[in-house]
């Protein structure tokens, strides 16, 4: 019965990747990779136990995987990334916090509405922390950010006449 309903989970989260993939105009030949990203983000997520620390590795490994799928096939991170984020999204915490506020439940609305915050948090700080150590090293490191850092502003910096 846990393996049925696994497996109905997988198929829904790769068809929800897909079908945001092709919304988001993914290049045919890269949509099964964005599918497959949002079916492997569902697994880490429902293997760890659907909590908020899960939906944080789920997007660490999406990352991650985004990162080499980007490589090997050289295409942009987002291609893969965004697509395979897409089931991981707390919608329903949106909607639900929405619902409450309109309702009149502040307290309810609070509530949900700060779990939904956590999630898209850790959405985020999940993705960034496999993407952007990556791209540092790509783009030469510590040199790279100096380089960035020290970037003048000509409007700005110019000196006064």
């Amino acid at each position: 019965m846990e393996t049925e309903r696994m497996f109905i989970e997988l198929t829904v989260a790769f068809i929800s990747s897909l079908a945001f993939a092709v919304v988001f105009n993914v290049p045919v030949r890269y949509l099964l990779l964005g599918a497959l990203a949002g079916t492997f983000g569902w697994l880490i997520f429902r293997s760890l136990g659907g909590t908020n620390t899960a939906i944080f590795f789920a997007s660490v490994g999406i990352g991650l995987l985004a990162e080499g799928g980007a490589r090997m096939f050289r295409v942009p991170v987002l291609i893969i990334a965004v697509p395979g984020i897409i089931p991981l999204v707390p919608g329903a915490g949106a909607y639900s916090t929405m619902l409450a506020l309109v309702k009149g439940d502040f307290i309810g609305a609070l509530t949900i509405g700060t779990e939904t915050l956590f999630a898209a948090g850790a959405i985020a700080v999940g993705i960034a922390l496999a993407t952007v150590p990556l791209r540092l090293v790509r783009k030469g490191g510590e040199r790279h950010i100096r380089k960035t850092a020290n970037t003048r502003i000509t409007s700005i910096n110019s000196p006064k006449r």
